[in-house]
């Protein structure tokens, strides 16, 4: 038997995010699998419950034309929000149990036909009466939905370049997730949280550790990561943001710590461990380390400012962080078209920040005015001409 997800992925939209969360809920949550009875049967169904949502497939076959008629079905917000319906995006929790379903062989030559019933769609006179579907979340609890899953989005691409060993770069404009995906990655991975933000005025010492002359050691960031990852033997995520706005010298120093010591250097160092380790140093310090499989390292910085030194790039893996589209579609015509120039506008440069998560999350309504208001409000005090110029892309795009 071949498994339901290879059948029905040419009829409905699978996106890689959902997909790959999709492939976690399966390994994590042990999903049993299932198995359709076979093509004899005009009218079948299997069923599961996922994380506390209701999933289903029902398959209604068709023999003279040799299709099948596929209607899927989730109660979670993601599912329920407009785009589930109307675009047929499927859900993590339809495709995690399209993973699992088995398809009888004679089901696979047919040709899968999707088939999604809105709340208003009457049935055609050839299907029996279906239940309505459950009712559609409010709209603060499709945003905050919405939201969730586009950090979570990012948090699990984080957690896959930190299960690979190397250390994400985070770039996108302020108020994209970025902080929010890495603190929940380390609570996925179960990492000690230490987190940092640049400013010019932090040197070396600042970030790793200051002995004072009376013998008392102060251990900055760095330090209090790598101690707690030699001594305690736990996992660390070292998480620095705004890593850009370091000064140049504190830049310096933090790029020995992105990439590992080999074996062969540690013994010559003399330090008392028998694998690869993390390790910086600072001239009140000294010296500091920790094992490098309990030691990960997180970036993020802004697009702008600061051009990114080449050597920081070859040293870690650099993830473009922009805005989900999803949280933009639940929202009026002309806001989300506001948003969506608030985003472009920050990303050429145009405008100094973006109608962020944060911001939008206060939103009442899909058209709430007290959006936009409090965002022109913040561009007028950052930048007069900016608001000028925000503006002027509104009016331009006839939502003025």
């Amino acid at each position: 038997m071949s498994l339901m997800f290879d059948w029905l992925k040419d009829a409905f939209l699978v996106q890689n995010g959902r997909l790959d969360r999709a492939k976690d809920i399966v390994r994590k949550d042990r999903l049993t699998p299932l198995a359709l009875s076979g093509a004899n049967r005009l009218n079948q169904s299997v069923r599961q419950t996922i994380h506390q949502y209701e999933v289903s497939w029902e398959i209604a076959v068709n023999p003279p034309t040799m299709t099948a008629r596929i209607s899927p079905s989730c109660t979670c917000a993601d599912w329920l929000r407009s785009g589930g319906w109307t675009e047929k995006r499927l859900c993590k929790h339809l495709l995690a149990l399209a993973m699992v379903t088995k398809m009888p062989n004679e089901l696979m030559p047919m040709k899968p036909e999707a088939h999604v019933r809105n709340q208003k769609a009457e049935p055609a006179q050839d299907e029996e009466p279906q239940p309505p579907p459950a009712t559609r979340p409010p709209f603060d609890k499709r945003l905050t939905a919405a939201i969730t899953a586009a950090i979570g989005g990012i948090a699990d691409r984080v957690k896959e370049v930190l299960n690979e060993g190397f250390v994400p770069l985070l770039v996108g404009p302020t108020g994209c997730g970025k902080t929010s995906a890495v603190r929940r990655a380390a609570a996925i991975m179960s990492c000690r949280l230490v987190e940092h933000a640049g400013a010019d005025s932090y040197t070396d010492s600042d970030l790793v550790g200051v002995m004072m002359p009376s013998g008392l050691r102060m251990p900055g960031p760095i330090a209090q990561a790598l101690g707690n990852a030699r001594e305690m033997g736990e996992p660390v995520l070292l998480f620095l943001d705004e890593f850009t706005r370091y000064h140049a010298r504190a830049q310096e120093s933090l790029m020995r710590l992105l990439l590992p010591i080999g074996v062969e250097v540690v013994q010559s160092l003399g330090l008392p461990f028998d694998g690869a380790v993390r390790a910086t140093s600072a001239p009140f310090w000294g010296d500091e380390w920790a094992p490098a499989e309990h030691v990960h390292i997180a970036l993020a910085c802004n697009p702008w400012g600061t051009a990114l030194d080449p050597a920081l790039v070859r040293r870690t893996v650099p993830l473009a962080v922009g805005f989900s589209e999803e949280v933009a579609g639940l929202f009026s015509p002309k806001l989300a078209t506001a948003i969506r120039l608030s985003w472009s506008g920050t990303q050429d440069g145009t405008l100094p920040l973006p109608l962020e998560y944060g911001e939008l999350s206060r939103a009442t309504g899909p058209d709430d005015p007290h959006v936009l208001d409090r965002y022109r409000s913040r561009l007028a005090i950052l930048d007069p001409a900016a608001c000028t110029a925000f503006d002027a892309l509104l009016k331009g795009a006839g939502v003025a």
